[in-house]
């Protein structure tokens, strides 16, 4: 997993302003769709997985846990693995740019 990836797993309720319920629901959810993600399943439909088709996101996947909170990840196809890019919402994914 990526550094800001990391960081942003360990501050979900800071950052993005999730109660200590709505914080451990997100992280038990970005956990088991990492676990699917490795295993070669796809994620459920109520995940919205989907390739990202502006810039600087091409090619990456994003999915939802919330409404606005969303994992970026790249599938690495010849190697069969997943990266966890970011976790983030909708605005920071608009503008493009990878948060710290």
């Amino acid at each position: 997993m990526e550094k800001p990836f990391i960081k942003r797993m360990d501050n979900l309720g800071k950052l993005f302003h999730l109660s200590n319920a709505d914080t451990a629901d997100a992280r038990e959810t970005i956990i088991d769709a990492i676990a699917n993600l490795a295993d070669g399943k796809e994620l459920p439909e109520g995940y919205n997985d989907r390739i990202l088709e502006k810039e600087p996101w091409i090619g990456y996947h994003e999915f939802h846990v919330f409404s606005d909170l969303l994992v970026v990840y790249y599938k690495v196809d010849r190697k069969n693995r997943i990266r966890m890019i970011t976790i983030t919402d909708h605005e920071e994914l608009t503008i493009g740019k990878l948060p710290d």
